[in-house]
């Protein structure tokens, strides 16, 4: 029925379901809310792209300009983003309407390694989407240094001159304890509803872990860049939405800003003494 309900649509995102929470991992999995895209097709008619566990791609066998890429990891990571892109690129007039929504083709999605710790499967999707940002830089924007990135492109370099170490392993430290006390906060209302009934501990264990899966794949796009030298890719962000959710966008920068004077206050506080130094 969906190609007949979307006669134009280049791609039909079916909807993919993930199983229930199971043991503290899988929890956190949920409170991240790190399978968005997975049931996308549920909560837009017009998704700007889905995963390729349910993706149902038209005239593909008579288009063979459009395929997956080889720069892409086998396991996952951009190669659905890309591929969906490339569609949208090749058909520019269908515009929204390249892709369309068919909630009610579903597929049950295990969860990843049996439902224990999968991080080496979520740093995969990082190391593949960070690809997006430099095969199609005109979807992607600016912001302000992450945590991560702060660390690694201004403490550091900062330590290493002043000859300092032991200063940027401190800053270093409490960067990263405000980023996740930032996290934790942000995941905490959803660990609360999906935690009811458990401890308040156990429910601001679960916020904070769950603010490590994000925290993973930041890791993995600044070791992505590192390992490409691709200074391009320093602060920028692929626009999950393609357009589609500017207020989205505008709310991760303004969150950038917030995030950087904060860092850029400790770091200061932290180098005070050499800031003296080299004023006096």
């Amino acid at each position: 029925g969906g190609i007949k309900r979307f006669p134009d649509a280049k791609v039909l995102a079916g909807m993919t379901t993930l199983p229930e929470a199971t043991n503290t991992w899988t929890t956190m999995l949920r409170v991240c809310n790190v399978g968005y895209f997975y049931g996308v097709s549920k909560l837009r008619r017009h998704p700007p792209w889905a995963v390729t566990a349910n993706l149902l791609v038209r005239g593909s066998r008579f288009n063979p300009t459009i395929q997956f890429k080889d720069c892409y990891p086998k396991t996952g990571g951009g190669e659905d983003i890309d591929l969906v892109y490339q569609y949208k690129n090749f058909y520019p007039t269908s515009g929204l309407l390249a892709t369309a929504a068919v909630p009610e083709a579903v597929v049950k999605h295990p969860w990843w390694n049996g439902g224990n710790l999968c991080y080496k499967q979520i740093r995969g999707w990082a190391w593949g989407d960070s690809m997006c940002i430099l095969e199609w830089p005109s979807k992607t924007f600016l912001t302000f240094p992450n945590w991560i990135e702060h660390v690694t492109f201004i403490v550091l370099p900062l330590a290493i001159y002043t000859k300092q170490p032991a200063v940027g392993l401190l800053v270093g430290s409490c960067v990263v304890v405000l980023e996740h006390l930032i996290k934790m906060t942000r995941y905490l209302p959803s660990a609360l509803k999906q935690c009811e009934g458990d401890g308040i501990l156990y429910q601001l264990y679960v916020a904070l872990g769950a603010g490590t899966v994000l925290s993973a794949q930041e890791i993995t796009r600044v070791n992505a860049i590192l390992q490409r030298f691709s200074l391009y890719s320093i602060c920028r962000r692929v626009d999950w939405f393609d357009g589609q959710e500017p207020r989205i966008k505008l709310d991760i920068q303004f969150g950038s800003i917030i995030r950087f004077v904060l860092n850029a206050g400790i770091t200061c506080i932290g180098f005070g003494s050499y800031w003296q130094e080299w004023f006096g």
